[in-house]
């Protein structure tokens, strides 16, 4: 066995044994877990876009992008999905993303985290959106996964989502299922825009081998089946 392959199956043992212990946050191997993340994003611009990754202690960048976006599998919440920020949502969305995944990593409850969260935003430690800006969800990988460490699928479909501090439904005349709702009211509330029919259908068709390879290795227990509506 050579140095490298010896030196990923260390890392990829250390990471199963964080999920084993937390029971929220399954880890992927690296090549997996960077095609998934990239998957959320147009292909015109993953090949120049960062991506982190899980590893034991919390996300790592493991791909230096070129170009202003970067692409992370979430963790945030127990929800998994792959999901690609610009620079104003790295700025200020992914410290979220990644603090969230460090503290679930350290055995911390979705109520702890919660108010941890809340905290920062009290505190100034995280931020709303400054400017108006995207974030792409275009994989229909999605799952979640409770503090028993069960998973599941979870409805999703290929949406572009734009930053809306604090906006409600109401708002916008949003309603779930229309052309555009508020996926929830805070300072990193997003205006979800699902794609059309056909869009979300070729997406579903490109990515299945993908979403099959990663359902195997977190093991995906029951649910709605990729490519439903929802968010």
């Amino acid at each position: 066995m050579n140095i490298r392959i010896a030196a990923s199956l260390v890392i990829l043992s250390a990471g199963a044994a964080a999920f084993s212990q937390t029971k929220q946050a399954p880890p992927l191997p690296r090549d997996l877990e960077i095609e998934l993340a990239l998957s959320a994003a147009p292909k015109h611009l993953r090949e120049g876009a960062t991506v982190l990754a899980l590893a034991p202690a919390g996300y790592a960048k493991v791909k230096e992008g070129s170009n202003a976006f970067t692409c992370i599998v979430s963790r945030l919440q127990g929800d998994f999905f792959p999901v690609c920020f610009d620079a104003e949502g790295t700025r200020t969305m992914l410290p979220v993303y990644v603090d969230d995944a460090k503290l679930r990593l350290g055995g911390k409850s979705n109520s702890d985290i919660d108010r941890q969260i809340a905290e920062g935003f009290r505190e100034g430690r995280y931020q709303a959106p400054a400017r108006p800006g995207v974030a792409y969800m275009l994989s229909p990988m999605r799952c979640k996964i409770d503090e028993a460490g069960r998973i599941t699928r979870t409805p999703s479909a290929p949406h572009i989502m734009f930053y809306a501090p604090n906006l409600t439904d109401a708002d916008i005349g949003g309603a779930r299922g229309a052309v555009a709702f508020v996926n929830r009211t805070g300072p990193h509330g997003m205006i979800i825009v699902p794609l059309g029919k056909q869009e979300r259908d070729a997406i579903v068709a490109e990515t299945r081998s993908l979403v099959e390879q990663v359902e195997r290795q977190i093991g995906i227990t029951n649910g709605p089946q990729v490519g439903s509506q929802g968010k």
